[in-house]
């Protein structure tokens, strides 16, 4: 274990091995000192020296080229102030307690004890050190766990938060707003058969040529820096200022982003297929009124060309001179081609029941798909969750 001694006005350096005393008890140098002395010639030799050593001891009375060298002496370094009888405390002996004094020897002292104070000083300070370390890594997890649960929480609310949305451009205010809590920004495009749309709808070519290419690629997760990119299906987004420094940041954020842009297709999807029921809806409106005027009309055609025409028999049967026999077969045979077409009404009537039904059915499933009630549309101050 070696100690490094400064000694003298100027302080001289010795390097000091197997724990020698080289004072005698009035703080005097030993003459078995000299083969220890160190040539110092600037700031950096005196660090590089500090770092070989195991422990600095600093005699009362010496006195450093510059007291900016003490700066220079590591945190780590165990760091003793020897007493002696002929000196009393110097300027900046007092200045090295503010830094960190970790014991304090006296020259009197015998060679057995100072061995003994140097081990257990030395030990103990590696001890501290250790457990300084440990609450290091300590806050650290904790301060991980408590980002990822911020994290976290700030896509539970957005979960929570979409299920009152009713239109694509409330759902991307939504994104960008959880990205703003995550501090980070974007873009967003929702892709559909039918339309694709951007928000914001102004951005460079470079990030609209960035999400053409990204849907001609299998693959979901797509990063390189500071960019991180999602495809899905029917929706892509583009963080454009990932924390590419911040590498356990990063990944987290992988996985958080992963999850918020798979909640938010699956918002888009049936807010998609909602706009399509409603269309439905009316469609389905639209042909059941036809067909119930249709419907109407056929009835009162029906009713009145029957009529005529059963007036039109009885008249040709008395006008015809036939026989009983005959005139009753000919009138059955109107009033069965009645009864034929009264059955081909019921059957029409049936089928506008079932399109009620069907009617129905679309107005209830549509229901469902609507927001709850009280939900608020804008909401300027959309639910945050701070970040530690």
């Amino acid at each position: 274990m070696d100690a490094l001694w400064l000694v003298g006005d100027p302080a001289r350096c010795y390097r000091v091995p197997d724990q020698h005393m080289i004072v005698n008890n009035t703080g005097a140098l030993l003459d078995d000192a000299a083969p220890y002395r160190q040539e110092i010639h600037s700031a950096s030799d005196f660090e590089a020296l500090c770092h070989a050593v195991d422990l600095l001891v600093f005699a009362e009375g010496a006195i450093v080229p510059e007291h900016s060298w003490l700066e220079l002496i590591p945190v780590h370094l165990p760091k003793i102030v020897l007493l002696t009888r002929g000196n009393g405390h110097s300027d900046v002996a007092i200045q090295l307690t503010h830094v960190g004094v970790d014991a304090y020897i006296t020259s009197a002292m015998s060679q057995a004890d100072y061995a003994l104070v140097m081990r257990k000083v030395y030990e103990d300070k590696q001890s501290i050190l250790a457990l300084q370390q440990e609450l290091k890594n300590f806050s650290a997890i904790a301060f991980t766990a408590m980002s990822s649960a911020s994290e976290m929480g700030t896509i539970a609310v957005f979960a929570e938060k979409i299920q009152e949305v009713m239109e694509l451009e409330r759902l991307a205010h939504l994104i960008h707003s959880c990205l703003g809590d995550l501090n980070l920004s974007g873009v967003v495009q929702f892709v559909f058969d039918d339309e694709t749309r951007l928000f914001p709808a102004a951005i460079s070519p470079a990030y609209l040529q960035l999400l053409s290419l990204a849907r001609d690629t299998s693959a979901r997760i797509i990063s390189q820096g500071r960019f991180l990119l999602f495809s899905f299906t029917h929706l892509q987004l583009l963080v454009t200022d990932a924390p590419a420094s911040d590498e356990e940041r990063y990944g987290r954020l992988r996985d958080v982003l992963a999850h918020l842009v798979s909640i938010a297709e699956a918002r888009a999807k049936t807010l998609k297929v909602n706009s399509l029921l409603k269309i439905q809806q009316d469609n389905t409106r639209t042909v059941m009124m036809l067909l119930e005027m249709s419907s109407r009309d056929n009835r009162n055609a029906v009713k009145e060309i029957m009529t005529e025409l059963s007036d039109s028999l009885r008249l040709m049967a008395t006008g015809l001179d036939l026989n009983m026999e005959q005139e009753t077969a000919l009138l059955s045979l109107s009033e069965k081609a009645l009864v034929s077409l009264e059955g081909l009404q019921e059957a029409t009537e049936a089928v506008e029941v079932h399109f009620r039904s069907l009617v129905q059915e679309l107005d209830n499933v549509a229901h469902l798909l609507d927001a709850p009630e009280g939900a608020t549309e804008e909401d300027e101050h959309d639910s945050r969750v701070e970040l530690f």
